[in-house]
């Protein structure tokens, strides 16, 4: 009877092999870097600054030497932990008309929030580095022989796409934007939001990288039965001493002496009571 053979993963029928670096590596080859920056309401600008706007954009494709793709991703916002925060400001307010505000605000939202869809979006600028950026020399010679090492491939991917980075870096804050390259953990995180979306909000996955390198912390005690052992051991010898000797042990005199002092707090509190009792009721 012949044995069935493995199913593939659905892993294998993505593009990704590796994110290392704060890079992608492609199974095709190539090597792509993820930049993400701010945006610009364009809407609320002077005319004077949307042309000025305008002439820096113009100008930054007309720099561009390489391909570069612009992504972006709308995805309905999760506004549970900002509306939580407003009710946590009306509680903390102690001013009225502050609150009443908030109040109000908070009235306006939840009413938008029923009548349209909040969307947040998010930019990105993608770049990429393949065996052609190398010359036509270096793409017949890498072509017949693959990189030995993946540590070769990032290091050649990185010669290219650095530059690139620092001049979309810098050609982006003349249209008054803030990109920064996503770092390895984000980029994870972004491809797992992308592969297993959320009906709302950006989903956030733990990598606890930290606690691999924590130093081991060795307990006071060598193990805790040897602790509790020890602890029975020494009620065991006060017993012992107490049936032999016929002498209280330390906790029972101390329990005594508590119970006697109670005893005498006590009696003296009622018989403060019943001497105002009677100086009440004697005639005047």
């Amino acid at each position: 009877m012949a044995q069935n053979k493995a199913k593939a993963s659905t892993q294998q029928h993505l593009d990704i092999e590796d994110i290392t670096e704060n890079l992608v590596i492609l199974k095709a080859g190539s090597v792509a870097m993820i930049l993400t920056t701010t945006a610009v309401n364009f809407d609320i600008l002077s005319e004077a600054e949307q042309d000025a706007t305008i002439y820096a954009y113009a100008a930054f494709l007309n720099s561009l030497s390489f391909p570069v793709q612009v992504l972006i991703r709308s995805k309905k916002a999760d506004i549970t932990t900002y509306y939580q925060h407003l009710e946590e400001s009306v509680r903390n307010q102690p001013n009225p008309d502050l609150k009443r505000q908030i109040q109000k605000y908070m009235e306006f939202i939840q009413s938008t929030v029923q009548q349209k869809t909040i969307l947040d979006k998010q930019f990105y600028f993608i770049i990429s580095s393949s065996q052609l950026d190398l010359g036509l020399k270096a793409f017949k010679k890498s072509s017949q022989t693959k990189y030995k090492t993946k540590a070769d491939q990032i290091r050649d991917a990185q010669v290219n796409l650095f530059p690139r980075r620092d001049h979309i870096i810098k050609q982006a804050a003349r249209l008054g934007l803030a990109a920064r390259q996503l770092t390895t953990k984000e980029l994870i995180e972004l491809y797992y939001d992308i592969y297993n979306p959320a009906p709302t909000g950006t989903q956030r996955i733990i990598l606890d990288t930290d606690s691999l390198g924590a130093p081991l912390v060795k307990p006071s005690v060598e193990s805790p039965e040897a602790a509790s052992q020890a602890l029975q051991q020494d009620a065991n010898t006060q017993t012992a001493n107490s049936q032999t000797t016929g002498q209280p042990t330390k906790n029972q005199e101390e329990a005594l002496k508590n119970l006697r002092e109670t005893t005498s707090y006590a009696a003296g509190f009622v018989t403060q009571r019943q001497q105002a009792y009677q100086q009440t009721q004697k005639p005047t």
